[in-house]
């Protein structure tokens, strides 16, 4: 994110929040915060304001529910005791850096009016947010920071409690209006988007990186009247000037597997395919989101994927060692053989001989050496053989035993971290339960608070309910979203004719469709319960990815299996490319929970399809 995405955001946030309320603050994240706010115009909307090393970023969420920790940090309190209840007057950004502040009028204990500031600069690893006090001559104070800067941190400013704040040091580079088209002069005009051509423009040009550069000489290239450098001044007027005006709708840069990568505030006219969005909001929010970098995980979550793969590894390194067990316990066939021939041959074996040199006659006469305790005689000598080769084998037996067990812990906790990764925060409590019902986690080691509101919720549901989406077609798709769901979707929730769908060789989403009263389910429909389970699965950045199908009736659960272990036969495969555009419009038609059948309408339109 550039200067210019955060003009058009700040533009925005300014005239919807002007006059919106702070109703509370948390901070779920070491350096994230979530600003509940309400207004007329408005309604309740929550702010995500992250100060994040790598993604910083500000931007309302949708149905994101971080994960607060039990106990809100000192900045989170600092924070709702100067700033609930305060009203927000203003939002504006820092010239053309990527700094936005929220200007925010509060009451403090003794009824005076105060005028605080939220400076949140988003700039890589020196992200900070601060809270200033605005003084009756105009300065501002720093009253804390989500991240304390010392002098030995940084020698431009210090970010401490009393000190004057200092804004970020400027960076050499000038306003739009202060360049000519001879600063351009230098553009490669057979090469547009060339790196050299691109970091020109992002060393010269205030408020631009790389994303809006290369908009800037995309744009340009079509200017053939114009020479380079004046087709790139007149297209980089126009850009901003669109910024300024918001006369373009905001986008994200898709890539082939329909992840947005990129966001701006404009049309991101230069890449091959794009996604226009409502506001400069909501393209972060989604640039985020689509890639997985949405970085305000719980610190129950960061656990929970701490401690399974903690014992991931303990499991690899049993595995290892059961190998050399079994490498071991292959010389079984070796002793019973030298067994068998002592006995047969006891007689040619002289006692006190320390070994003794005998025809195998399992490989036609070859000679065999044998060796030989001197102070048995040969039976007992083949006794002793026959006792190690049993050991052996009940050893190779016992160890196998424990390397198919091993081998099934390790899918399972594979099948786990695929549904942390991908998990909601409410179902992090039932994942929790569930390897401490497997016995891989403690119950005493992660016990939660015992006031927590989400877990006295989840307490009176322990599996909670798998997620349901309705199809084009009308029909209820069902997804379990961690192992505990999956039984219970596949062999208890669903109807024995409903169609079952799972990745193939890979952990993830039992996705089951709801046949109902329908004689046949559509293809259209089937093949969106597919890009579903591609999604949710292990496979879901691959390009093409197997989905089995088959009916419920066909799936079973062996003995003594892990939860969300079944067997199932009869099946066939249908190969897809989990589309992030795709899935995001299934995602949006949420069904109702107690669907059991197709809805009257999506009834007829499958009487239509049919005939």
């Amino acid at each position: 994110m550039d200067g210019l995405t955060m003009r058009r955001l700040a533009n925005e946030l300014n005239s919807v929040l002007t006059g919106a309320k702070i109703e509370k603050i948390h901070q779920p994240g070491e350096r994230d915060l979530v600003i509940s706010l309400r207004s007329p115009g408005l309604g309740s909307r929550r702010l995500l304001v992250s100060a994040h090393k790598q993604f910083a970023r500000m931007h309302f969420l949708a149905n994101e529910k971080p994960d607060n920790p039990p106990e809100p940090p000192m900045f989170c309190m600092l924070l709702r005791k100067h700033l609930e209840g305060g009203r927000i007057v203003g939002v504006e950004q820092q010239g053309w850096d990527r700094v936005i502040e929220l200007h925010i009028e509060s009451i403090d204990e003794l009824g005076d009016v105060r005028l605080y500031s939220l400076v949140c600069e988003m700039m890589g690893r020196h992200s900070n947010v601060i809270l200033c006090r605005t003084s009756d001559s105009g300065s501002q104070g720093v009253v804390d920071a989500i991240v304390r800067v010392t002098e030995a941190m940084s020698r431009h400013r210090e970010v401490l409690p009393g000190c004057t704040y200092v804004p970020p040091p400027a960076q050499p580079k000038q306003a739009i209006e202060d360049l000519t088209k001879g600063s351009f002069a230098a553009v490669d005009a057979d090469h547009w988007l060339s790196r050299p051509n691109v970091m020109l423009i992002v060393e010269r040009l205030s408020g631009v990186g790389p994303v809006s550069a290369r908009e800037i000489l995309f744009r340009a290239s079509h200017m053939s009247t114009l020479d380079a450098g004046e087709a790139v001044l007149r297209s980089a007027e126009e850009l901003i000037a669109s910024v300024e005006k918001g006369t373009e709708r905001p986008s994200v840069a898709i890539d082939e597997m329909g992840r947005a990568v990129e966001c701006a505030p404009f049309l991101v006219t230069h890449r091959n395919r794009y996604a226009d969005c409502p506001d400069m909001s909501e393209a972060i929010r989604r640039r985020f989101a689509d890639t997985g970098e949405v970085l305000y995980h719980s610190r129950l979550q960061d656990e929970l994927v701490r401690v399974v793969a903690d014992q991931m590894d303990r499991l690899r390194g049993k595995r290892v060692k059961l190998e050399a067990s079994l490498a071991d316990s292959a010389d079984e066939e070796r002793y019973r053989v030298q067994a068998e021939l002592l006995t047969a041959y006891a007689y040619v074996v002289q006692k006190g001989a320390s070994r003794v040199e005998l025809p195998n006659y399992y490989r036609d006469g070859e000679m065999l050496q044998i060796e030989l305790d001197p102070a048995l005689d040969a039976i007992a000598n083949a006794q002793r053989y026959f006792k190690l080769a049993t050991k052996r084998k009940r050893a190779q037996t016992a160890v196998a035993q424990q390397m198919e067990e091993t081998e099934r812990d390790l899918a399972y906790l594979e099948a786990v971290m695929q549904s942390l990764a991908d998990t909601s925060l409410d179902n992090l409590e039932q994942i929790r339960r569930e390897l401490i019902s497997q016995g891989f986690l403690t119950a005493k080691a992660q016990r939660r608070q015992a006031g927590s509101r989400r877990g006295r919720e989840t307490a009176r549901d322990p599996e909670g309910k798998p997620a349901a989406y309705l199809s084009e077609d009308g029909f209820v798709i069902r997804v379990g979203r961690n192992n505990l769901q999956n039984d219970r979707l596949t062999l208890r929730a669903s109807a024995k004719h409903d169609l079952w769908l799972h990745v193939k060789g890979e952990p993830g989403s039992h996705v089951v469709i709801e046949r109902g009263r329908a004689e046949r389910i559509p293809e259209s429909t089937i093949e969106e319960a597919a890009l579903l389970a591609a999604y949710f699965s292990r496979a879901r950045d691959s390009a093409t990815v197997p989905v089995d199908i088959t009916e419920v009736r066909n799936v079973w659960k062996p003995n003594g299996a892990r939860p969300g272990f079944v067997l199932y036969d009869q099946q066939r495969t249908l190969f897809v490319t989990p589309d992030r555009t795709e899935v995001e419009s299934i995602l949006q038609r949420r069904a109702d929970a107690k669907h059991d059948e197709p809805t009257p309408p999506a009834q007829a339109k499958l009487k239509e399809r049919w005939t």
